[in-house]
Parts: C-alpha cells; sequence; structure tokens
C-alpha cells in the first residue's frame, strides 16, 4: 500500500563545506583543461615584466614592470616604444597574443568557474568528488529513483550515474542535491567520477539483466571489495550471480514485490509482505479504536494473538520503544507483524463495537467458500511472480489469469502448467471478460499490467460489476495512488519499484540481507545470524533481544524445524539459526559485537 511515508523534501541544500570542496576539485579540473592558455599567458607577462625591468630605458622596479606589462596587454602603457628589435616586438606582441589568450582563455575559464549552469555535467562531477561512504546508484528508473529516495530517507548519501539527461527523473534528483554524473557505468572513468575508490557500494537498478552483470564486473575490477546490488529478473542468473558476487547481491524487483500482492489478494489492510521461513508475515497499520479490547499490556496482545509490535506511537505522536511491559492506549498507533489470519483477528477485534459480536463484519477479509477466486490481470513479470505464489499458498484460492493474446509465451507456458489456475483471454476491462473469469465468486482482483490507466479502468470495471470486491493494483505513479484511495476507495494500491527498492538500498547500506521495507523514517531489514555458543544472543530469550537491542527475533530454525515468530520466554541456543528483523542502524551494531 502507499502509505505516506516521510520523503525527502522536494527540495534539499547542500551543505557549505560540500560546496566549497567541489569548487577546489573544480578550479582543478578548469586549470588541467586550460593550463597551456594560461601558462601561454604567464610565460607573455613574465617575458614583458623581465624586459621592462632589465631592458627598458626606464628600469622600473619588478612589481611596476609587471603592472605597466598588464597595462601594455590592454594598450594602456604610458612607457615609450623602445629602440632595440626585442622591446620593438615585444611591445606589438604582449598586446596581440595577450588579449587573445585573455579573451579565450583566461576570461572564459573565469565564466566557466562561475557559470556552473553552462557546464552542469563537470559540476556534478566535482560534486561527487566530495563523497566518502556513499552509494553509487546506476539508472535512475523508477527503482533507481526510488532507491535513491529510500538512501536519503533513511540518512544515507547516494551518488547517481545516468546515460540520458532526458530522463524525467534526473532534475527530479537534481532538486534533492543528489549529483548525477552522466556516462556509461561501464566505463572506468565514469565509475571513477562517481567517487567508486571511496564508495560503499554499487546498485545497478537498469532494466536491463546483462547491462548491470557488465556494469558490476566493471566495478569490481577497480575494487575488488566493493559491495555490489545487482537488479535481474531471472531466477537462474540470480542464484549463478550470488557465487560470485556474493549472498544476497542479486534481486529481482518483481520478486521482491509478489509476496505483498499476494498478501493483499487474500487478506486486508496489508502494507508489505515477509516471506520468512516459508510463511507469509504480513505488516499493517492499526489505530487502537475507543471502545477495543486491546487497551493494555503489549505482553497480552503479542502473547494472545501472536503478532509481534514494530513501532508504537502514541496519541501525542511520540515514538515509543516497543516493551512487553508498555501498555496500549486508546488513540495509540502501533505497526505490527504477524501472519494473515492472526493481523486479520487481530483487526476485527480493535474494531469499534467488537463487543456487540453478534454484527456481522461488513467486508469480507478473505477467500470464503463463497468468494475463493482470485483474479489476476496481467501477465508480465509481476503477475506471473504473482500467481506463481498465489498457486503455492496452502489452503490454495482458486485462481483465474486475464490476459490479452501477447507477452512473452514463456510465462503463459509456465502458468498452463500450474495447478488450479484458469486462463481467460481477453480484455479485463470487458464486463462479460470478467464474468467468464468468476467476479461474481471472486474475492479480489488483482491489476498487474505496466499500464497505470488500465489498472485503474480494471479496477472501476470490477467494482462496477462486485462493488464489495477486493481491487489490488499495480500503479507507477505516487501521485495517482494516494489519490485513488480518497476517489475511488482502492486501498491497497502499490508500486512495485517501491516495495523492491527499500531491499535493494538495505542491501547497499549493509549488505547480504534477504529483505527490507520501508516505514515513516526508517529502513527496517530481516538478517539472518547462526547462534554460537558464548556470543550476545546464547541463552537470550526473545523479550531479552528485544529490550536490551531493539531487534525483533521473527524465526528461528532449531535441529532444521522452523519456527515463525516464537513465544517471547523462547529462549536461544548454540545452533540456532534466527531471522532478526529490525532497522539498519540497529542491525548493523549487532554484527559489530557478533563478530
Amino acid at each position: 500500500m502507499l502509505h505516506r511515508q516521510r520523503r525527502p523534501p522536494l527540495r534539499r541544500r547542500y551543505p557549505i563545506w560540500r560546496l566549497v570542496r567541489a569548487n577546489f576539485y573544480d578550479i582543478g579540473l578548469l586549470l588541467r583543461e586550460s593550463w597551456v592558455a594560461l601558462a601561454g599567458f604567464a610565460v607573455l607577462a613574465l617575458a614583458g615584466t623581465l624586459y621592462i625591468h632589465y631592458g627598458h630605458p626606464a628600469h622600473l622596479g619588478f612589481a611596476a614592470s609587471l603592472f605597466e606589462t598588464l597595462k601594455l596587454v590592454t594598450l594602456q602603457t604610458g612607457l615609450d616604444l623602445p629602440n632595440d628589435l626585442l622591446g620593438e616586438v615585444l611591445f606589438f606582441l604582449i598586446p596581440l597574443l595577450g588579449l587573445a589568450l585573455i579573451f579565450q582563455s583566461v576570461l572564459n575559464f573565469g565564466r566557466l568557474l562561475l557559470d556552473k549552469g553552462s557546464r552542469r555535467e563537470a559540476w556534478q562531477v566535482a560534486l561527487a568528488s566530495t563523497y566518502r561512504d556513499h552509494v553509487i546508484v546506476v539508472g535512475l528508473g523508477r527503482v533507481g529513483m526510488r532507491v535513491v529516495a529510500q538512501l536519503l530517507a533513511s540518512g544515507h548519501a547516494p551518488v547517481v550515474i545516468e546515460r540520458d539527461l532526458s530522463s524525467p527523473f534526473v532534475e527530479r534528483a537534481l532538486n534533492l542535491k543528489v549529483p548525477v554524473v552522466v556516462g556509461d557505468a561501464s566505463e572506468v572513468v565514469v565509475l571513477r567520477q562517481a567517487g567508486l575508490p571511496r564508495a560503499r557500494a554499487v546498485v545497478a537498478t537498469i532494466d536491463d539483466d546483462l547491462a548491470n552483470i557488465e556494469i558490476s564486473l566493471t566495478a569490481r575490477s577497480v575494487r575488488p571489495g566493493v559491495r555490489v546490488v545487482l537488479r535481474v529478473f531471472s531466477e537462474a542468473l540470480d542464484q549463478n550471480l550470488e557465487r560470485g558476487f556474493g549472498p544476497n547481491a542479486a534481486f529481482s524487483a518483481s520478486a521482491l514485490a509478489a509476496p505483498t500482492y499476494v498478501a493483499a489478494a487474500i487478506s486486508r489492510d496489508i502494507e508489505h509482505a515477509l516471506p520468512i521461513e516459508g510463511q507469509l508475515l504480513g505488516i499493517t497499520r492499526l489505530t487502537v479504536a475507543p471502545e477495543s479490547e486491546l487497551v493494555g499490556l503489549q505482553r497480552s496482545l503479542e502473547m494472545q494473538h501472536r503478532v509481534r509490535i514494530l513501532r508504537h506511537t502514541n496519541t501525542t505522536g511520540e515514538l515509543l520503544a516497543p516493551s512487553s511491559e508498555r501498555k496500549l492506549g486508546r488513540g495509540d498507533h502501533v505497526l505490527l507483524l504477524g501472519t494473515l489470519p492472526a493481523l486479520e483477528a487481530l483487526r476485527q477485534q480493535n474494531a469499534a463495537g467488537h463487543k456487540s459480536a453478534f454484527i456481522p463484519p461488513a467486508r469480507l477479509e478473505h477467500p470464503t467458500a463463497e468468494y475463493d477466486t482470485i483474479i489476476v490481470c496481467g501477465l508480465g513479470k509481476v503477475g506471473y511472480r504473482v500467481v506463481q505464489q498465489l498457486a503455492a499458498l496452502i489452503p490454495r484460492p482458486r485462481i483465474v489469469v486475464v490476459r490479452r493474446n501477447d507477452g512473452r509465451p514463456d510465462f503463459a507456458q509456465r502458468i498452463n502448467r500450474l495447478p488450479s489456475v484458469r486462463v481467460v483471454l481477453g480484455d479485463a476491462r470487458d464486463a462479460e471478460v470478467l464474468q467468464e473469469a468468476g467476479i461474481e465468486r471472486s474475492y479480489a482482483v488483482a491489476a498487474l499490467t505496466s499500464d497505470d490507466l488500465l489498472n485503474l479502468q480494471i479496477g472501476l470495471a470490477a467494482r462496477r460489476l462486485r462493488p464489495d470486491v477486493n481491487i489490488v493494483q499495480r500503479s507507477f505513479s505516487d501521485a495517482l495512488a494516494e489519490k485513488l484511495d480518497d476517489m475511488f476507495g482502492i486501498h491497497t494500491v502499490y508500486s512495485t519499484a517501491g516495495l523492491a527498492s527499500a531491499t535493494l538500498a538495505a542491501a547497499a547500506v549493509l549488505g547480504d540481507i534477504t529483505h527490507a521495507f520501508a516505514t515513516d523514517d526508517a529502513l527496517f531489514s530481516a538478517d539472518q545470524v547462526q547462534v554460537r555458543a558464548g556470543d550476545l544472543f546464547d541463552g537470550q530469550t526473545v523479550e531479552a533481544i528485544r529490550a536490551r537491542h531493539a531487534a525483533l527475533l521473527a524465526a528461528v530454525r532449531r535441529d532444521g524445524a522452523p519456527q515463525t515468530l516464537p513465544a517471547l520466554d523462547y529462549a536461544l541456543a548454540p545452533g540456532d539459526n534466527i531471522t532478526l528483523l529490525a532497522p539498519l542502524d540497529v542491525l548493523a551494531r549487532l554484527r559489530t559485537l557478533l563478530r
């Protein structure tokens, strides 16, 4: 769901120290470009000064001789023309050559130094030279721009490489005061201009697997130890690349986004979904209602419903550290992690008037025997992944794919081999096509094409036939997504780039992570750790780890048996493989302590 996160302001300012350093670097570049002309002017001025000082009848001092030479350049000298040949030649050459050098070089140097707009590309390189421990983001498309925004919002510095200055996101990045180096990132000189020797990581986000691989290989050839993160689509390529670039270095945007689309298609009010130990865990926001039964200790809520509180904000907007002994009050806002059925039960219990249990719920919360169908519209990269994961669910809903007779044939062939999947050829905006797909018994319609307008039209067509149907919609435009809730009551609108970018950003900052998501002003990530005898977690309970380290233990695997959201009093032992969920700075600190 495209909720309103805290985003970086539309315009930012560079700190003064960065501008000063960039100007010094820029002066160096200009001097290297103009050194021949500047050196020529210096030699000419020196020759005139020496002649006037030693050879001219006036016998002026050195400073006065230099002053008269500069006046001679502008034809304003008061000295008489000398009688010797050398003096005559100098007195004619100095004005001619001097003026030419001034107008063509010296003045041009000054103009370029002061007018950054006329040489924006060079100025961006100068700004990039001031960055240290930054993340180089290659490709300023939808995913790349989202990665930049996630890095800025979480307090990390990005530098962008983009070959096309006409990209619609270039001006947005420049307004955010992010340096944009123009060029091909597969070339060593461009990577160096972006500060590769000083960078923390390189994130290749181009929508071309081969190009991203080439960029990553070039970066590693220049700096073998640099962290690289690749955006890829092919699953086989993903696995093979990690052998060369390290674990969790290659990610598919559609694969990262698919779990959230799946969770939204079989549940309600899901902000994000994480696949952990083979189970889908959802993340949802909840405001404690005035008559809610959830008022009380966090421990009671977490133990009774088997959920975990990730963030807790009181009615005044104060962020409170999650604690089992802290009380939830009416009007408090919480960010919850749990299984989809657990979150659903919690939402129902929180509803005002829940004590009147005889009142039926106003809407469907999940597929039922009567409404057991999920209609997926569009069979591109995202649609294919969603259908694939829906077919793996237990229990599995009835799945109907509505697609046009175009697109990639390999997706259609793979879908045809999946159980309980029916394909309807046609336009999902057509009422007859939706009826053929089973809209009358559908719980959700997922509009996942690559066209925002088409997805909106599909959602509206489905709502005309079934006003109560759950609409899950893919959107590329943030502005459109934020208005759909108010205008059409479509709450579950997601951006594939937005869902995937958090993981790419977290992988660049921290490295070797499996999944991440952004919420408010924090970037949360999952991290897998093996407990060793005598280390930080040996013998610690789930509750103690959260209290002492502000990290949530989302899952544990002991003797090959996985368990998600173990009890608060569950104690860890050597050999346990655990999945932690925490903000990036917390995970970075824990990694340091566990070394």
